[in-house]
């Protein structure tokens, strides 16, 4: 399709603000699934649909007929495109030329909207002219609303304001078209629409047409000279999703930026240094859809016949090996924030958990992980997530798709000790003149300003203080810095506890800072439990251990013999006979086991023997008995 005729663009939200029923109306709407059919199609994960989130972003192209008449769109974008390729004298429609009853192409790119899933989000945005912020008629603007709309402007993307779910009893437009207008949108802008029911859909789709520029090839960030839009210009396409398919090979979906592909195409990818050959060429309408080229400006995916995941990364850009093009700009680095340790039950898994991770690290750019070795829980991974959101989905991901029974440990973050950056709390081990930092996070806090006391109290509490606040329409968004371990654990929970469920929040690593923080040991039968160790200020060492370990008493079983859980500090001097503090300490109760029921008369000294039988054996169980700890005990950490 002529490149004047396509439109980009993403949809962006918060968590559960419609985005996924959005697109299904817009599928409908243009012809690509009918009025009967399954509810959010484009989360097609199992596990997208149990927890009610989109997990990866789709791409799918669609076909829309437009009643709109010379689009400013297309008059800025068509003079553009004309300059771009003169030296080539290819022909372009004139600028001043109406386009009645015109066919467009579509390519919609539905992404995450949670927090821990936002590198996603930026995988769309450097794909797409443009992006549809939705906002959620009865809640407002969100955390995530703010972090999309930012990412998206720094983008410099053409952004669309819509407001959802109007048909809603508790629907607020007008106050929601407040909140909106204060971010700097225009009332006339703001495209009010229910995805349920399909109202004003169709116009929100002239809106696009209207709105969004074409793709223009000459408005690259690098400005490529070798890439231009046209036939016969060199091959730039950017890929931003990969999977394997066993029978085929690697199928990347991408971004063309320039040039055109064909089956049977030799093809270049630029950061990995590989070669390959288009075996097949199409796009999702959602279903997949074949075709023997794709040109420039329009999205879709190609089947390789490189059967190994890690030589097709995404970021990468594909072209031509006798023609090479300079190297798209990626996506950012994912850095990872959250650090936990997977362990396999079965210590013959290892070797399948490594392999699940391998597989999971190449279409999931953010994790990153290292092997790790446990005295008490055997070898396992240490691996990177941007959340605990994060880590719970590749958990139950390595669970189900691997088939791996695994043990988690508590989530820890990055510290700097005397310059040397660790995440392991069995390796924070500083001396008194030691130099520690720890790092902090920028969150925004969106609640109803009535909380606002609530919330200023919980940041206090979490060591954070309150940079500024505002407000929006009826709600108040607040910016605090606070250490990134307080985040982890617990203050999401105290947050919507407070604001009674109201409130939202976004976080981003800013810096490290000096901090008085200390290791605290949990032993259990006298032994230490690696994975229970934590990091904690060095204030609230003492109550954190009082609570931990009466958590740890109601989730480890009870055993035939009394078993002792305390909480230590400088456990590694009390080992040494040097020193040291335990803090708290609770006894799980023994079961007693009636050795003298098959008694059934005689001397008592019968029955003393059983007993002191039984004593001695118990004694000796307790030098030698290992005490099991289940998975619950690990996330005991968490509920506190």
């Amino acid at each position: 399709m002529d490149q004047i005729r396509i439109r980009n663009f993403a949809i962006i939200a918060h968590i559960d603000h419609g985005k996924s029923t959005l697109a299904d109306r817009i599928m409908e709407i243009c012809g690509a699934v009918g009025a009967k059919h399954e509810e959010q199609m484009l989360d097609s994960l199992e596990l997208e649909r149990e927890h009610g989130i989109t997990i990866k972003l789709k791409a799918i192209r669609l076909t829309y007929r437009s009643q709109i008449q010379n689009p400013k769109s297309e008059k800025r974008n068509n003079t553009q495109i004309q300059n771009s390729n003169s030296q080539n004298n290819f022909e372009f429609r004139d600028s001043n030329l109406e386009f009645a009853d015109s066919v467009y192409q579509l390519n919609l790119l539905d992404t995450p909207g949670h927090v821990d899933f936002s590198y996603e989000v930026s995988r769309s945005l450097a794909s797409v002219e443009g992006a549809l912020l939705i906002v959620d008629a009865t809640q407002g603007i969100q955390a995530q609303t703010l972090s999309n709309f930012n990412l998206a402007m720094n983008a410099n993307l053409t952004l669309i304001p819509v407001i959802n779910k109007i048909d809603m009893p508790a629907a607020d437009v007008v106050k929601t078209t407040k909140e909106l207008t204060d971010l700097g949108f225009k009332d006339d802008e703001i495209i009010k629409v229910s995805a349920k029911t399909g109202e004003n859909v169709e116009k929100l789709l002239d809106e696009i047409i209207e709105k969004i520029p074409a793709p223009d090839s000459s408005a690259l960030p690098q400005n490529d000279p070798s890439i231009n839009s046209g036939h016969g210009s060199k091959l730039a396409a950017l890929i931003f999703d990969s999977s394997l398919d066993p029978y085929k090979g690697v199928i990347a979906t991408i971004r063309l930026f320039g040039g055109s592909l064909k089956v049977g195409d030799e093809i270049y990818f630029l950061a990995t240094k590989s070669r390959g050959q288009v075996l097949q060429l199409g796009y999702l309408t959602p279903k997949p859809h074949y075709t023997e080229e794709l040109n420039v400006g329009e999205v879709g995916f190609i089947v390789t016949n490189i059967k190994d995941l890690s030589l097709v990364k995404v970021g990468d850009t594909v072209t031509h090996p006798k023609e090479m093009a300079n190297a798209l700009p990626g996506y950012h680095e994912a850095r990872p924030v959250v650090f936990l340790s997977f362990f396999p039950i079965e210590a013959s898994d290892y070797p399948k958990m490594r392999d699940g991770l391998e597989k999971l690290k190449l279409n999931d750019a953010a994790l990153a992980y290292s092997p790790e070795s446990s005295i008490s829980l055997g070898q396992g991974f240490r691996v990177g997530f941007l959340g605990l959101l994060h880590a719970s989905i590749s958990q139950e991901r390595l669970e189900r798709e691997y088939g791996l029974d695994i043990i988690v440990t508590s989530p820890s973050v990055n510290f700097i000790i005397d310059g040397k950056t660790i995440n392991k709390p069995s390796e924070f081990n500083p001396t008194p003149n030691s130099e520690v930092k720890e790092p902090y996070a920028k969150i925004t806090i969106f609640a109803p300003q009535q909380y606002f006391g609530q919330i200023n109290e919980l940041i206090y509490n979490k060591r954070g203080t309150i940079e500024h606040s505002e407000n929006i329409g009826a709600s108040q968004k607040i910016e605090a810095n606070i250490p990134l371990l307080e985040i982890l654990i617990g203050f999401y929970d105290d947050l919507k506890s407070q604001t009674s469920g109201y409130a939202s929040f976004d976080f981003e690593v800013t810096d490290y800072r000096p901090a008085k923080l200390v290791k605290l040991d949990i032993l259990v039968n006298s032994e230490p439990v690696e994975g229970l160790a934590q990091v904690i200020p060095v204030d609230k060492a003492e109550e954190f251990g009082k609570k931990l370990v009466a958590k740890l008493k109601d989730e480890i079983p009870r055993q035939n013999i009394p078993i002792p859980v305390q909480a230590v500090i400088n456990y590694a001097k009390i080992k040494g006979g040097v020193g040291g503090k335990i803090l708290a300490r609770e006894t799980i109760a023994a079961y007693r086991k009636d050795v003298t029921a098959k008694l059934y008369g005689g001397d008592v000294t019968r029955k003393t023997k059983l007993l002191d039988k039984q004593k001695k054996g118990k004694k000796r169980m307790k030098r030698f008995g290992n005490v099991e700890i289940p998975q619950e005990a690990f996330l005991a950490v968490l509920k506190i």
